[in-house]
């Protein structure tokens, strides 16, 4: 509205109104028309639920002969043959939210979606719902990307008697015919205004364009059709006026204005108009030569061109030349037949590129003459989408057929498909699988196991959610062995429908290798309880394991230690330690060699005394990983015992250095005098003396020896000293220590 100007879009537009009387009747048969071309059931419903109206696809769809049978029944009847709405019902949720709401329903083993969409009165309430229902199986089917239709539909054809009232010069009301008055008393408006002006009558009405429009009848005695739109007791009511000269003498003296209440019109059209808009599938219009007489807005949507550059033009013009021919023939079928026809084919959008549509369409007749009403879809994605199925499919077996893995679909309790594998894992021919009922499986299945699998099995095929997708079940061959086997599966869509897609391994060599692993574990386990040395094993800077002995040796409780990490561990070894530890233990690591490490560090206890601590570390296979295995032992006591012993040594050393030095004194005395007696004296003294004499320098000779060699046993704690082990004539060394003893020997 502009100005106060209605302007009312009809798809009927495209051939002209013939007069006012007609239009109403033209544009409801027009309406209907089109409703039934469409291939979806659309019906209205008020707010009593009940059915209002509906298309012939409804009346087919419900499985009835007739409209009578449908309309002004309760819609959940007849649709879902409750007593009451169905749970998530669209129009409870509408009524509830106030706009459009939808459900995806299975109906007759069909995707549904049915959507209901709001329409309201001028004030905003609620008046009703459009109910749209549209087989969305095909989209879900092929790409889930076609969206359910949500459509607004309410067709409400109201005929009243027109209301007539008479105004004269001074625009006062002379005259009201009885439709006038039961209008006037519908709105609550007074029926007494003869003799007032129309202004005092409807102080609603917008003067200036009122007046002008009377001005310009009574000045050019001509007829004149307007609109207007009026609020009256919080209502927006729309009228169509006629206004018409009464011309007496040559002058116009009264002018007769009838009034038509187009409100019901307005609201229908616009909520006719937005089904139109808001459905996915474009709505043609043609006459039996192909010739385009209205096109819906999704026009553009699907082929990009505009409703204007459409309408009239010839549709064979864009179909391919290798449809055309199909198209020809089945359009001939049609009016042979005149019953509904669909087909695909290929039509040309803008962009120069063919798309693939799929069209139907009937014979109706929109005002006395017979037009072909189609409703056309574009299935290029969804065509697209068959064809990646086809070749998804085909990889799908390809690689099944080529998989070390039991691969098998699971359906209704059977399997629908099974690759070679999956017979050789389950220990069944593919004529046995085959030839299951529904269940049987489960016969394949320990006992103990069988509840379990029957769950899983049934929560994947409904696809729940909370279905686990990995378990190890115990399964038994057709010899009647038991065996192991692993599964890992996910509910899917096979043929439209949930299926359980089953991934199956034989791990029963694992599970004995698992069960001797634990045995070892214990073992393991048992044994290094019992060590005195303590153990540790750590795995990805974890601790991962540790005995008794460590926590002894550290004063820690399991309690304590379970969750320490290198970090805890690092922060209990002696800071002056810490460099070469952490140098050692790398190249532990990064040593490819399966060597073992030694070194000895200090480390705090809980209450904080320092421990000597020896330990060995290797590199080892944990739980399937690397990890360092480190044992330790503690050695505090040896250490105490080697420094005290470091003590006697130095002490040993420093004993031996002063006995020799106080040795070595008098030893050169008696050496020096015995020197000068032989020198000095020999001539005096006989040869006894001087025997004597001799031996005692001998002896000083061999003691001073003595003394070097007890000076060099003090420097045995160095190091730098090493032993050489020399032959002797063990004759000659005792020939030599007679000789030595001679003087003894003598004195006694």
């Amino acid at each position: 509205m502009q100005n106060g100007d209605i302007h009312i879009l009809r798809i009927s537009d495209y051939k002209q109104q013939k007069n006012d009387k007609g239009t109403l009747n033209h544009s409801t048969t027009l309406e209907q028309a089109i409703l039934d071309a469409m291939s979806e059931a659309v019906f209205l419903i008020d707010l009593d639920n009940k059915i209002l109206q509906c298309n012939k696809s409804t009346v087919k769809f419900l499985g009835k002969s007739k409209k009578d049978e449908i309309i002004g029944q309760t819609y959940w009847e007849l649709l879902h043959g409750t007593s009451s709405p169905v749970e998530g019902c669209p129009f409870m949720s509408m009524c509830e939210s106030g706009q459009r709401e939808t459900l995806i329903y299975n109906v007759m083993g069909r995707e549904m979606e049915i959507s209901a969409d709001p329409f309201f009165d001028e004030e905003g309430k609620i008046m009703g719902a459009v109910h749209i229902i549209t087989d969305i199986t095909d989209q879900k089917q092929m790409e889930d990307q076609i969206k359910g239709l949500e459509e607004k539909y309410r067709t409400i054809v109201n005929s009243l008697s027109d209301p007539i009232h008479v105004v004269d010069k001074n625009l006062k009301i002379t005259f009201l015919n009885p439709a006038m008055t039961n209008w006037l008393a519908k709105l609550n408006i007074s029926p007494n205004i003869v003799g007032k002006t129309i202004f005092e009558a409807f102080p609603f009405l917008v003067y200036e364009k009122v007046f002008s429009e009377y001005e310009k009848v009574f000045q050019s005695k001509t007829r004149l059709t307007s609109s207007g739109k009026s609020v009256i007791e919080n209502k927006i009511i729309f009228t169509e006026l006629i206004k018409i000269p009464i011309i007496h003498e040559g002058c116009v003296n009264q002018v007769i204005t009838v009034l038509r209440d187009i409100t019901e019109q307005i609201n229908i059209s616009n909520k006719f108009e937005t089904v139109i808009e808001n459905l996915i599938d474009m709505i043609a219009i043609l006459d039996f030569k192909g010739e385009f007489l209205y096109v819906s807005p999704q026009v553009y949507n699907i082929t990009g061109f505009t409703q204007e550059e459409i309408i009239g033009k010839n549709g064979f013009t864009f179909i391919h030349p290798n449809d055309l021919d199909k198209v020809l023939k089945t359009m001939a079928r049609l009016l042979k037949e005149r019953k509904r026809v669909s087909l695909e084919y290929r039509t040309l959008n803008k962009e120069g590129n063919y798309i693939i549509i799929s069209a139907s369409g009937r014979i109706a007749k929109i005002d006395g003459e017979e037009k072909i009403i189609m409703a056309i879809r574009d299935i290029s994605k969804r065509k697209i989408s068959e064809q990646k199925l086809r070749e998804s499919e085909e990889k799908f077996r390809n690689i099944t057929d080529q998989s070390l893995m039991g691969i098998g679909i699971l359906q209704d309790g059977v399997f629908r498909y099974f690759n070679k594998q999956f017979e050789e894992i389950i220990g069944f021919s593919r004529e046995e699988i085959n030839g299951w009922s529904s269940g049987e499986f489960l016969e394949a299945i320990h006992p103990d196991d069988r509840n379990f699998v029957r769950e899983q099995a049934r929560k994947k095929q409904q696809g729940a959610e909370d279905a686990l997708t990995q378990y190890q079940f115990r399964g038994i061959n057709q010899d009647g062995k038991t065996k192991w086997r692993e599964i890992y599966s996910k509910s899917i869509k096979y043929n439209n429908k949930l299926a359980d897609l089953i991934a199956v391994i034989d791990i029963n060599e694992k599970k004995i290798a698992e069960e001797k692993l634990i045995q070892s574990e214990d073992n393991f386990r048992t044994i290094a309880e019992q060590a005195l040395m303590g153990i540790l094993i750590m795995q990805n800077d974890k601790v991962e394991y540790v005995n008794s002995t460590v926590l002894q040796i550290f004063e820690y409780s399991f309690e304590e230690v379970k969750n320490w990490s290198m970090k805890d561990l690092i922060n209990i070894i002696h800071p002056d330690d810490l460099k070469l530890l952490r140098k050692s233990r790398q190249e532990l690591q990064t040593n490819s060699s399966n060597i073992t490490t030694y070194y000895s560090f200090r480390a705090f206890t809980k209450s904080s005394k320092i421990r000597w601590i020896d330990q060995f570390s290797k590199m080892i296979v944990y739980k399937g990983r690397r990890a360092e295995l480190i044992t330790i032992m503690d050695i505090t006591d040896k250490k105490v015992v080697e420094q005290e012993l470091i003590k006697l040594s130095t002490i040993k050393s420093e004993l031996l250095r002063r006995t020799s030095h106080e040795l070595k004194t008098p030893l050169v005395s008696i050496k020096g005098f015995s020197n000068l007696l032989l020198e000095l004296y020999s001539d005096k003294l006989d040869d006894y003396v001087l025997n004597t004499i001799g031996e005692i320098k001998q002896g000083c000779i061999r003691l001073e020896d003595l003394i070097r060699d007890i000076l060099k046993s003090a420097e045995l704690d160095s190091e730098s000293v090493q032993l050489k082990k020399t032959s002797e004539d063990l004759s000659f060394l005792i020939r030599v220590c007679v000789n030595e003893l001679k003087g003894f020997i003598k004195l006694r």
